[in-house]
């Protein structure tokens, strides 16, 4: 009996719904309780609509769905029967052990529904409450109009438009008034998910090994009092070559270059020096920045500061310039590595296919301009940015902050495929390093938005911290747990996981509680081993305790 949901999973949503109404059904017929299972599964889907946890329900929930949400979105028969499911519903996630720890408690919810069943009343009863679709059909029902029928629905929406129906048209102007002036919903907040960061001591090793890190404090003391730059603000060949030949750089490209730009490797570093501000163009002079002389000698100083310049590197390559700005779409890379940096925390130190990278774009230009866009930009174009793409991805790799993969398994690559809309889709997939992580935690902070560390969960109920573990990184998701066990009693740690492991039918969560009860001493551990062991038995008590 699952109760707890991640964000956006409908579908799982929707599966357990009716297993759950299911349930219900047999438990009221057991207990000879009458209920319109109609009205329960709208209370489901209210809290569901609220924050995803069946299993949490406050005097406050129960009074706000009966005297606001109930009136507003529910078409309602018999006004007298939502208090009975109500009243129902309780008490059959109170015999299943399904109202979690920071619910009310049962007699505490019956009274609300009591408290609350006169305001729930006074609100069907008024149609100025109703939201638009339920306003209209109250009157598809009250006038015999079948809502199944989109012809006979059509027709009486035409009489109601030239007022052969008869409507409650003050009602239906109110209404109208009240959502005309709603705001816009705003997009929530991600819910990311908790990481692991590594210590002081790995970020300063990590640092120190950084190859970029090493270029590019070897091209900022090769600078020193100032290097000559031609009229378009180029190194002059010879000083391209030398610090090409100092970096250890473009070896197939020496012989050939003509001007600076001929040898890529070194422009891309003296680029990524001048993004990260560690050297800047005076007066036809490349010159050091003075205040950037203090982090050359603090790895993690100058590591987070070429990390953050990363994706103004991009605004100078030159490569996608094709409709006089750097981009595929009309979004800069500047703009479009956020993106991407979201994405790949959200994976926490998973693999992310960069294809994935390359629709999202996509996506985000289109809603911002209203229709699809994307195919306006012509194959050239789409070949540049492609191609930049990959020349900073390789460029976070030199700094240590993303390792690159390929995706190899036929399957897969089928998935990419239909992922890109193209035959011959990127096979690379990226993903954060510790260090990685570390930074773009540090810009969401920035941000403001919420990004978790294993342990902010601990005081929350087991269903809700396996929900939330069940996509991280094994090795996050057992920090996590582990952190939970330890902020209570290894009994009341056993005695919840216990009776979570009897109502639970998911496997994964089913597995992650097993590793959080072989946490809670000796008896947890061989309660562990022996469930682990007879899966197939425990699915079958847990379907009797169920029934």
């Amino acid at each position: 009996m699952r109760l707890v949901f991640a964000p956006g999973d409908d579908q799982g949503y929707a599966g357990a719904r009716d297993r759950l109404i299911d349930a219900f059904l047999v438990w009221a017929r057991r207990r000879r309780v009458s209920a319109d299972v109609f009205l329960v599964a709208a209370a489901l889907d209210y809290k569901y609509a609220l924050d995803r946890r069946l299993g949490r329900w406050t005097r406050a929930h129960v009074a706000d769905a009966l005297g606001m949400w109930f009136p507003r979105h529910v078409t309602v028969l018999d006004a007298d029967e939502v208090p009975e499911a109500f009243h129902a519903l309780i008490d059959f996630l109170g015999d299943h052990d399904g109202l979690d720890p920071r619910s009310s408690s049962r007699a505490e919810l019956h009274a609300q529904v009591r408290d609350s069943t006169p305001a729930l009343l006074d609100g069907i009863a008024d149609e100025r409450n109703y939201d638009l679709g339920k306003f209209w059909g109250v009157q598809l029902r009250r006038h015999g109009v079948d809502p199944a029928d989109p012809r006979a629905v059509q027709r009486f929406l035409d009489r109601a438009r030239t007022g052969e129906v008869d409507i409650d048209r003050a009602a239906l102007a109110e209404i109208t008034r009240r959502e005309s002036q709603t705001p816009s919903r705003q997009v929530p907040a991600p819910e990311l998910p908790p990481v692991l960061l590594p210590s002081a001591a790995d970020m300063v090793t990590a640092a120190g090994e950084s190859v970029a890190l090493d270029l590019l404090r070897r091209l900022t003391v090769w600078v020193r009092a100032g290097r000559r730059l031609t009229r378009d603000g180029r190194l002059t060949l010879p000083d391209a070559l030398s610090l090409a030949d100092l970096l250890g750089l473009d070896q197939l490209y020496r012989d050939s270059a003509r001007t600076a730009t001929d040898l890529p490797e070194t422009s891309l570093m003296l680029h990524w020096a001048k993004a990260a501000r560690l050297v800047r163009p005076v007066h036809g002079l490349l010159v050091p920045v003075k205040s950037a002389a203090k982090d050359l000698h603090r790895p993690i100083e100058l590591w987070r500061r070429v990390f953050g310049s990363v994706g103004r590197i991009g605004d100078h390559l030159g490569g996608t310039d094709v409709f006089g700005a750097p981009s595929l779409f009309g979004m800069s890379l500047a703009d479009a590595f956020p993106i991407l940096w979201l994405e790949l925390y959200a994976a926490g130190g998973g693999p992310v296919p960069v294809e994935l990278f390359h629709r999202l774009v996509r996506e985000a230009v289109n809603d911002s301009c209203g229709c699809v866009v994307d195919d306006l930009a012509g194959d050239a174009e789409g070949r540049l940015w492609r191609r930049d793409v990959t020349a900073l991805l390789d460029a976070l790799e030199l700094l240590g902050a993303v390792e690159l993969g390929e995706v190899l398994d036929s399957d897969e690559h089928d998935r990419l495929v239909e992922l890109a809309g193209r035959d011959d889709p990127d096979p690379t997939v990226v993903s954060l390093t510790p260090m990685g992580l570390w930074a773009v935690h540090e810009v969401l902070i920035d941000q403001g938005l919420h990004a978790p560390l294993p342990g902010e969960l601990a005081d929350e109920d087991i269903e809700y911290v396996c929900v939330r573990m069940a996509d991280v990184r094994a090795a996050v998701a057992e920090a996590e747990l582990d952190a939970w066990v330890a902020a209570r009693t290894q009994v009341d740690a056993a005695d919840e996981l216990s009776r979570f492991l009897a109502r639970t039918d998911d496997p994964l969560h089913r597995d992650l509680a097993l590793h959080a009860l072989a946490r809670t001493g000796a008896t947890g551990l061989a309660t562990a081993k022996r469930l682990r062991s007879t899966p197939s038995a425990q699915h079958r008590e847990d379907e009797l305790r169920l029934g």
